[in-house]
């Protein structure tokens, strides 16, 4: 079974191109605006998949944005700048499914032959997804946002009070 740290230097090592501040992978180009405004490196991990389906001739994958390793988890960051509606919605639950199972592993199996499947699908992850709050308001406990405030300081994310972590 592949550790955590192999498994962090393998993705350095083999997809160093592909790593990028936050405030790059969370760009919005359609609006020229960063959701999150971090000088933090992180694997910009729907890039990495898109490229290597492409040089396999194959439909890229649905995933989350970034990639982050810490704490022996996997952070899969996913960040919406738009308004999420229901179709949306089921295209961040496949981005959950698809991207930190399925495409981590071919991104591994690629490097690494003697990984299996299992091996991925036993590592701790976390989904989280960012979005902007005023196109997308919402009424939340008192509870979930302070959980959700606590959240950003794991990523050394600069906070807007028109940005939430979902």
């Amino acid at each position: 079974m592949m550790k955590i740290d192999e498994l962090k230097a393998l993705l350095q090592n083999k997809y160093r191109e592909f790593f990028q501040s936050i405030e790059d992978i969370s760009r919005d180009d359609q609006n020229n605006e960063s959701l999150c405004s971090s000088p933090f490196v992180c694997l910009a991990f729907d890039n990495a998949i898109q490229d290597l389906a492409s040089k396999k001739g194959e439909d890229a994958l649905k995933s989350p944005d970034l990639l982050h390793i810490q704490d022996n988890q996997l952070l899969f960051v996913e960040f919406k700048n738009g308004k999420i509606d229901k179709k949306e919605r089921q295209s961040l639950r496949l981005k959950a499914i698809e991207g930190p199972f399925i495409g981590l592993y071919e991104m591994i199996k690629e490097h690494d032959p003697s990984i299996s499947f299992h091996d991925i699908v036993k590592i701790d992850k976390v989904y989280y997804v960012v979005y902007n709050e005023e196109k997308n308001p919402q009424k939340r406990t008192a509870g979930l946002q302070r959980h959700l405030e606590g959240q950003q300081i794991r990523f050394s994310v600069t906070y807007s009070h028109h940005l939430r972590f979902a």
